[in-house]
């Protein structure tokens, strides 16, 4: 039984909602390094409903991913449609409140050794009144050639086309900002891979390509003078263009009894150019900057069965950076069962980095720039206890961790510029737990308590809730229906803004419920409420979130 849904806990408001560390959009890297953001990705490009799953590796990754990974990777997988088999279509319409609407269709075909499959969806949601609206338009397509049971070729392609309207980022949001004008935004980004996978006994052979391009331009009215500057921001007209390329191989070894050695391989260019008429003063000051940058690498990973119940992971890799010298990036990990108690414990250390933004690179020194910035670093480690309960039906699990970041890139106020200065601690511990009381009922729970200290500064970091948790119910009542409600809490955040200076914001707390039930063969479907208790959170300063919202959608398939 398939649903087709949209579900209320995923879906994305307006203005950008960064992912840090290294983010790949199925396999494809997607960090723009010319945006101001140092890099992150705004969330706001990916329509919701085109999402199949995220998966999630915490801690430094560089060890595997390379550059960027330094926090974590975050993998988002589309919807494909080409692991279902046969030729179907797949449709879906959903209308709510703050004019929200959205259409998507999927459509797959073939069987056997090769599989195609295409998608498109559009999204709107917003509008000026409310702080700004996003028009969205998304295309995907997908194919599969399966040669043997070891060996075949995927191909994967995504189009996005974004228009959208949002208060500058520190202005103080649609509460507190005091130039009301709203950036105008427009953008693209072309995202293709190509994958193979060959196996010959007793090794498997991958090879990948991938490209990227991120196109933008922002027209935006600036930001006022306040309590954080006595100049503001002032007005701009930008445009930028990424591009980013790759190309990697790797053999799998299989040694026998689980035990594996991959080695391999890869090359990456990047290419960043922007445009930007800043106005001051009545002046225009006009800033260009195009920018290149190569790695190579190489790289290997152990996994070692080293007893029935010990599995040893190791694994290092060697960047050359232009500019930016080379990086060795190791990883160890150790996971060891406890069978007669149905539980186990597992540790691991990691090292990460990521090299200087484009942006910050390019920017001229009058303005902030520094073309000497040094690469960032973080090591860290974590100690997990896994636990299962109640024959598997119930299951815990607790890790506490450290994390030392140095040479965090910061802008300094006394000079005026961009430095290598700040060195951040990290640690804490997440629990997270789930059970299935019966076959129809399902109940997730995590929580996560952080501490952060920021050497030689009384300054914590911005938007880094000590305290988060969240709670899911998952309800079958019948096999054609399915009731969801997930609740997020977040403990009070420190934060800023220009016209405001620091200030702490209050405890964020949301619950979504989504109900969705196959109403007839190849019909379903959904309703959501958004935010059920009209919580007037506030994610950054001065952007009280939207109020409680309602929305239907109607899913067909054939």
């Amino acid at each position: 039984m398939r649903f087709l849904r949209i579900e209320g806990a995923i879906v994305i408001r307006i203005g950008p909602i960064e992912l840090p560390g290294d983010r790949v959009d199925d396999g494809v890297r997607v960090n723009d390094s010319t945006n101001s953001r140092g890099g992150g990705f705004d969330m706001s490009n990916l329509d919701p409903s085109m999402i199949d799953h995220i998966e999630v590796i915490r801690g430094a990754a560089s060890a595997i991913y390379g550059a960027e990974a330094m926090g974590g990777v975050i993998n988002i997988v589309t919807r494909s449609g080409l692991d279902e088999p046969g030729t179907y279509v797949a449709g879906a319409a959903g209308a709510g409140g703050q004019n929200y609407l959205a259409v998507n269709a999927r459509a797959a075909t073939g069987e056997g050794s090769f599989r195609s499959a295409a998608g498109a969806s559009k999204l709107k949601d917003g509008s000026d009144a409310e702080g700004g609206y996003l028009d969205l338009s998304q295309y995907t397509a997908a194919a599969r050639w399966t040669i043997d049971p070891s060996s075949a070729i995927n191909l994967n392609v995504r189009r996005s086309e974004r228009r959208s309207t949002s208060l500058p980022d520190d202005s103080g949001g649609l509460r507190l900002a005091e130039i009301r004008t709203l950036d105008q935004k427009s953008g693209s980004e072309t995202a293709v891979s190509a994958r193979g996978t060959w196996g010959y006994a007793p090794m498997t052979l991958n090879v990948s390509g991938t490209f990227y391009r991120h196109l933008e331009s922002i027209d935006s009215p600036g930001v006022a003078p306040g309590v954080r500057s006595d100049i503001g921001v002032p007005a701009s007209n930008s445009n930028t263009d990424y591009r980013r390329s790759n190309g990697s191989a790797n053999a799998v070894i299989h040694l026998g009894g689980d035990n594996e050695l991959a080695v391999g391989a890869e090359y990456q260019r990047e290419q960043g150019g922007n445009h930007t008429v800043y106005t001051l003063f009545g002046m225009a000051i006009p800033v260009d900057f195009d920018l290149t940058r190569n790695t190579r690498s190489a790289f290997a990973e152990l996994k070692w069965i080293a007893a029935r119940d010990l599995t040893v992971r190791a694994g290092a890799r060697y960047d050359s950076i232009d500019d930016n010298g080379s990086q060795t990036s190791p990883t160890l990990g150790v996971r060891y069962n406890l069978p007669s108690i149905d539980a186990a414990l597992r540790a691991s250390y990691s090292e990460g980095f990521k090299p200087p933004s484009f942006f910050v690179l390019g920017l001229p020194v009058e303005l902030g720039g520094n073309p000497n910035l040094r690469a960032e670093h973080s090591k860290g480690g974590s100690l997990g206890y896994d636990q299962r309960f109640w024959d598997g039906k119930a299951s815990a699990g607790l890790a506490v961790f450290k994390t030392k970041y140095t040479d965090l890139v910061t802008f300094d106020n006394e000079t005026n510029q961009t430095v290598n200065a700040n060195e951040v601690n990290i640690y804490g511990a997440e629990l997270e737990g789930a059970i299935r009381p019966t076959a129809r009922l399902g109940i997730q729970a995590h929580f996560t308590r952080l501490v952060s200290h920021v050497v030689d500064s009384d300054e914590p970091l911005r938007q880094r809730p000590g305290r988060r948790g969240g709670v899911r119910v998952t309800w079958m009542p019948r096999d054609d229906a399915q009731l969801s409600w997930r609740t997020e809490y977040a403990a009070q955040t420190f934060d800023s803004s220009i016209p405001t200076g620091n200030l702490t914001l209050p405890t964020y707390l949301r619950s979504d419920v989504t109900c969705s039930w196959l109403w007839r063969k190849g019909l379903s479907l959904t309703l959501a409420v958004d935010n059920v208790f009209d919580k007037e959170n506030e994610s950054y300063v001065g952007a009280v979130a939207p109020g409680r919202r309602f929305r239907a959608s109607i899913g067909v398939e054939m």
